[in-house]
């Protein structure tokens, strides 16, 4: 083989790797992507409606680069209790969000027992969940067995322990 065919070589192959490598990177990274935060413990100034209450706020970013649209969002609670969902958001639900934009709901901290939220989530129109998880995950495991186990319970079949 003469030198400039083997200097071609290594820049053919040089350049395949290295386009390969970009094409994987914009596949990962031109996903859908939502990022929740919960602040707690916050106060709203100026605003005679949130006066003298704590706070927590919600908060659903679009961190990708593809538009979602955010259908619901709230907290998925430890089994036996029932979940809630934001019912007050600005921009109201559904709404949909480009990149860097955001929707925010904001709670009384008084109604919220924080020990028996699992994650806190949010839903898309895709029916897919971005979640946030608060519970350890002991507590989420479980919660789940409990409720799996009750399902199995209510269907008819019979146990060991019947």
């Amino acid at each position: 083989m003469k030198r400039s065919e083997i200097i071609t070589a290594i820049i053919a192959v040089y350049g395949a790797v290295l386009s390969t490598i970009a094409i994987v990177r914009q596949l990962i990274s031109d996903r859908v992507k939502v990022k929740l935060t919960v602040s707690r413990n916050m106060e709203m100034v100026g605003d005679p409606r949130y006066g003298g209450m704590t706070l927590t706020i919600l908060e659903a970013t679009n961190v990708g680069r593809r538009p979602v649209t955010i259908t619901k969002f709230g907290a998925i609670r430890l089994y036996p209790n029932k979940n809630f969902a934001a019912f007050d958001s600005q921009p109201q639900l559904p709404c949909e969000i480009t990149e860097s934009k955001y929707i925010t709901s904001i709670w009384d901290q008084a109604d919220i027992d924080f020990s028996t939220i699992d994650y806190w989530g949010a839903w898309d129109s895709h029916g897919r969940v971005h979640k946030l998880q608060e519970a350890s995950w002991f507590s989420h495991w479980k919660s789940t067995f409990q409720l799996k186990w009750s399902f199995r319970n209510k269907s008819g079949q019979t146990t060991a322990a019947k």
